[in-house]
């Protein structure tokens, strides 16, 4: 509890605003990763990402470094460059685990979800936010006239933000 006694210049609404911004700010460190670096070598698959977010919305997408234990989070695409669709290489063939975070005014949406992208394969991933919370999909975009949407694995339930692999 802060006492506003000692700082009889400040008014509420004054203090309000700056505990606001600090929060923001403590919020906003506390999500800082590695920008994530697509494989040079080996099997791949390309992903294209795509982010609705609500005007004014702050949105962070990650790539755990450790699909398993959602460990190791790296920075695919975030709002800083107010930049919403991006492109990148994935490791193909073994599991891949997506955090996708956003901040809605007061609340927030977190969720984790994975899937196990082929070799030469091209992918497209959407995120929204609808009135229930945030959502995303994946599309096998490999043939453009044949596209279907590719099974995800939640890992994100209620407090639960990374329930254990369905293999």
């Amino acid at each position: 509890m802060i006492n506003l006694s000692r700082f009889p210049s400040l008014r509420q609404p004054e203090v309000k605003t700056i505990l606001s911004l600090l929060a923001a700010a403590v919020l906003s460190t506390a999500c800082v990763t590695t920008p994530y670096v697509a494989p040079q070598s080996g099997p791949v698959a390309d992903l294209a990402v795509r982010i609705t977010a609500a005007q004014g919305q702050s949105f962070n997408l990650y790539i755990y470094d450790d699909a398993e234990s959602c460990s190791g989070a790296k920075t695919v695409i975030d709002d800083a460059g107010k930049v919403n669709i991006s492109a990148t290489k994935l490791v193909a063939d073994k599991w891949t685990t997506f955090g996708y975070f956003e901040v809605m005014g007061k609340t927030s949406c977190k969720l984790n979800f994975s899937f196990v992208p082929r070799a030469g394969h091209a992918y497209v991933l959407d995120a929204a936010t609808g009135r229930g919370g945030c959502g995303a999909n994946i599309v096998d975009a490999t043939d453009a006239k044949a596209m279907f949407i590719v099974p995800l694995v939640t890992r994100s339930v209620k407090s639960a933000m990374c329930l254990p692999l369905k293999k």
